[in-house]
């Protein structure tokens, strides 16, 4: 990736997640997510666990009955008729988690088998980011990411109790060393990364992007283009910093793509 703009904006997705138990109760969650695609263009919407997995945390019976994905579709070419909505839901979702129940990360596959039918339907173009984009564990262990670093997260906050139909953007810094777990007083998160960025509900499963020096060619001093762009991790809210701390859950948590 090589700059961002408003497609990467508008890579964030808002996801409800329907929820029932064995007596048929119903519940729903919300929070937002982002979609990589691979080299053959499937596509992987990538959340956190909690998001989509009622019984995370604490187990309550609840199984997950759907996943409606909304946002917003902008073209690679930036024309005065902006985006184009976009929503999919799908029916008896098959998600994939880590086999550590301590892992806040989730993969639904859109496209590619998951080894049981799931119906989607609606319009589903959303902008999406490409898997070579995902920092793995040498990027985090050499320093290519590193401390005091830039990073941006578009997502969906729910502010003053509602969450708006276009994501924002929040930046901020790498705030702890990469090359070792988060740390907060006594506490521990191994692959994790504390960021100085403003978090909020609503936010959890965002993506967290990157700004890395490029080893420039005239053609990039030609167009600007000095920088790249790693998908370093996905933001975790379920987990509360203090003051203006986020967490995020390192991207190499994600490697081998997509294999879980």
């Amino acid at each position: 990736m090589a700059k961002i703009d408003a497609t990467v904006l508008y890579s964030a997705v808002r996801l409800r997640a329907g929820f029932f138990d064995r007596s048929n109760n119903k519940s729903a969650g919300t929070g937002s997510g982002f979609i990589i695609s691979d080299n053959s263009e499937n596509r992987y919407l990538v959340t956190n666990r909690h998001v989509l997995d009622r019984n995370f945390e604490k187990f309550g019976g609840w199984s997950l009955e759907s996943v409606t994905v909304d946002g917003q579709y902008q073209s690679a070419v930036m024309d005065i008729l902006g985006t184009v909505p976009q929503q999919i839901t799908i029916i008896d979702p098959e998600p994939k988690f880590l086999d550590s129940d301590m892992v806040d990360l989730a993969v639904l596959p859109l496209d590619a088998p998951i080894g049981r039918a799931q119906t989607l339907t609606g319009e589903g173009r959303f902008n999406s980011l490409p898997a070579s984009a995902l920092a793995t564990a040498t990027d985090f262990a050499f320093g290519r990411v590193t401390v005091g670093g830039r990073v941006i997260t578009p997502g969906y906050p729910g502010i003053r109790g509602e969450v708006a139909e276009r994501p924002i953007l929040v930046g901020g810094v790498i705030a702890s060393d990469p090359r070792h777990p988060a740390a907060l007083g006594t506490d521990t998160y191994p692959s994790e990364v504390l960021t100085h960025s403003f978090s909020w509900n609503g936010m959890s499963g965002s993506p967290v992007l990157y700004y890395v020096p490029k080893a420039l060619t005239w053609g990039d001093l030609g167009a600007g283009d000095f920088e790249e762009v790693l998908l370093i991790g996905v933001r975790d809210t379920s987990r509360r910093a203090e003051r203006q701390l986020a967490f995020l859950r390192a991207s190499s948590e994600l490697m081998p793509w997509p294999n879980y």
